[in-house]
């Protein structure tokens, strides 16, 4: 089983790849972190930089959790996350979301409501 995890380096991306390795360590499950840049990575701050990646993966790996982290570009990030996900074999999602207000879900696209929509497999939305 292979669990995909949308990121970001921020408190939303760690509650879903904390709630990731608990659920992947109670099932004997793997995780690939997917990270998409919308643009230049050097200047997307929801681009992990080698550091962040390195204590993801030595956390994880200390926990006994098998990992691979896929960084990408994308303009649609929940479609790139979609194929990510599926080009891993991936039987479950998770995302971190945030609050919004109605108004906010009125004008505004939300990439882990696009996930939540289409993914083929089920999701798990995550808040910190």
């Amino acid at each position: 089983m292979t669990i995909a995890v949308a990121y970001r380096p921020d408190e939303f991306g760690r509650a879903a790849l904390e709630w990731a390795a608990e659920h992947a360590t109670a099932v004997d499950a793997s995780i690939i972190v997917i990270n998409i840049s919308r643009g230049e990575p050097r200047l997307d701050a929801g681009f992990a930089r080698g550091r962040d990646i390195q204590d993801i993966t030595d956390s994880l790996s200390a926990k006994g959790v098998s990992i691979e982290v896929r960084q990408t570009e994308g303009d649609n990030v929940a479609d790139a996350v979609l194929f990510e996900a599926e080009q891993a074999g991936a039987t479950l999602i998770v995302v971190g979301i945030r609050r919004r207000s109605p108004v906010g879900k009125m004008l505004m696209g939300s990439v882990a409501q696009s996930i939540l929509l289409d993914a083929s497999v089920p999701v798990v939305a995550v808040k910190p």
